[in-house]
């Protein structure tokens, strides 16, 4: 088979120990929740393909290297990288890693046709929230590995980073440090942009600079996320956001009003007509309470002012806010449970919280399918953590609302729910991020961090 000029290079990579690659298969390296490992492995027997699912400064090269060295398949490991990969030079027999995602189309049919043959084991990569080829994406699903980003992982990272301490101390000769509370209330404070791989960074640093102990002076994270930044000041009134504001409040006030002209339309008929009578009293009520509501959380939304901001507990606030919901999360039979009880301390405005809480609860409940269930954890200082099953159409409009800055079609309907994007403004007003990150299946994350200190003139 002719090759193109522009391929790219293979890499064949050097095997990892059986010892190594069981420490990187086992928690806390991956969460407790992934059982697709053994599975995974038998795969490589058949060249079954695997999809890891996984942030690429997560460890998704040392994910593939680990299950290649556990599966016990004859060959090397090899990697291919760019959009159009000399793939058709990959040895048969040997296991391929590379970023499906990335793939130009020319590309995607090689991989293809290197399914086809099922010569090589195809270990491909893929960021949690990459969108693949549509033939590869459904020939790549038998077996998947999803690992969501570390910020997601908020409850597990005390026991990830003592594990990166260990490995490190291992390698230098030393105990490993012991991490102070105020240092695992910052880890936990911190975004996490860099992943597994800014965490190990980190921590080695700091571990050169401390002694027996790492305090939360020793941890260099400096470089926060820009909307973590509470001293910016807040975006002018206009512009794009303004646009996106209006475009949302007209899709959510369109419904009830056709409902009320639809009624109106038939006005003879329902004169005659008792059954349609009380009905129309019952639905245009409804209508007219719907858009009530929304004008005045709208209302609400322009008076909340500047922020001050204090140490607050979540617990109060989010058991105040879920009582307030009770009723639609009854209406639609959607169960709430606790991960553990709440904890979580924060540095916000606590009427601010309280209404970003509210919508956001409210904007989620919406998407979360009837008897479905959500869960809340806020046991992790300054992080407050939902998770739900929704269809893959619905956590994309829910990532696309949390990504600032993010293009977006104002004519499209899929715009909404306003009451999310009124939450996300609050909570950055605040000093705050909110990210949505889809995990395995159906499953979606919707993380909120919040800074842990007040800062500097906001209680003036």
């Amino acid at each position: 088979m002719p090759t193109r000029s522009d391929a790219r290079p293979l890499v064949v990579l050097p095997p990892l120990t059986a010892a190594a690659a069981a420490a990187v298969l086992a928690p806390p390296r991956l969460p407790a929740e992934v059982a697709s490992v053994p599975l995974a492995c038998r795969a490589a027997a058949g060249a079954i393909p695997v999809l890891l699912r996984a942030p690429a400064a997560g460890g998704r090269l040392l994910l593939a290297r680990a299950l290649h060295a556990l599966a016990g398949r004859e060959g090397s490991l090899v990697v291919a990288t760019g959009r159009r990969p000399a793939l058709e030079r990959v040895p048969a027999g040997s296991a391929l890693y590379l970023d499906v995602a990335s793939l130009a189309p020319d590309g995607a049919l090689v991989l293809e046709a290197l399914l086809d043959d099922a010569r090589v084991w195809v270990l491909a990569g893929a960021d949690p929230g990459a969108v693949l080829p549509r033939p590869l994406g459904a020939r790549l699903s038998a077996v998947v590995l999803a690992i969501p980003p570390l910020a997601a992982r908020a409850a597990e990272l005390p026991a990830l980073a003592a594990a990166v301490l260990e490995g490190l101390g291992r390698r230098l000769g030393i105990a490993p440090p012991r991490l102070a509370a105020d240092a695992l209330d910052r880890l936990a404070a911190h975004a996490w942009p860099g992943d597994v791989a800014e965490l190990e960074a980190v921590l080695a640093r700091a571990l050169l600079l401390a002694g027996g102990v790492i305090e939360a002076a020793h941890l260099d994270l400096a470089a926060e996320p820009p909307a973590a930044v509470a001293a910016a000041p807040p975006a002018a009134p206009g512009g794009a956001a303004l646009e996106y504001l209006l475009v949302e409040l007209a899709h959510e006030l369109r419904n009830p009003l056709v409902t009320i002209k639809t009624f109106a339309d038939h006005l003879p008929a329902l004169l005659e007509d008792a059954e349609l009578r009380a009905r129309f009293a019952t639905l245009t009520s409804e209508a007219i309470e719907r858009m009530d509501g929304l004008l005045e959380n709208v209302l609400a939304f322009a008076r909340l002012g500047a922020p001050r901001r204090e140490a607050v507990e979540v617990g109060p606030i989010m058991a105040r806010v879920l009582a307030e919901l009770e009723p639609e999360l009854a209406g639609r039979a959607v169960r709430v449970r606790q991960a553990a009880a709440p904890t979580a301390r924060c540095a916000a405005d606590p009427a601010h919280l309280a209404y970003a809480l509210r919508n956001l609860f409210a904007g989620v409940v919406r998407e979360v399918p009837a008897r479905e269930q959500l869960t809340l954890d806020a046991t992790a200082n300054g992080v407050l953590t939902l998770r739900f099953a929704a269809g893959a159409e619905a956590a994309d409009r829910l990532r696309r609302l949390a990504a600032p800055g993010e293009a977006a079609n104002l004519g499209d309907p899929t715009l909404l729910p306003l009451a999310f994007r009124l939450a996300r403004a609050v909570l950055e007003r605040n000093g705050g991020t909110l990210a949505v990150v889809p995990e395995a299946g159906d499953a979606t994350s919707v993380v909120i961090r919040l800074p842990t200190t007040p800062a500097e003139g906001a209680r003036a």
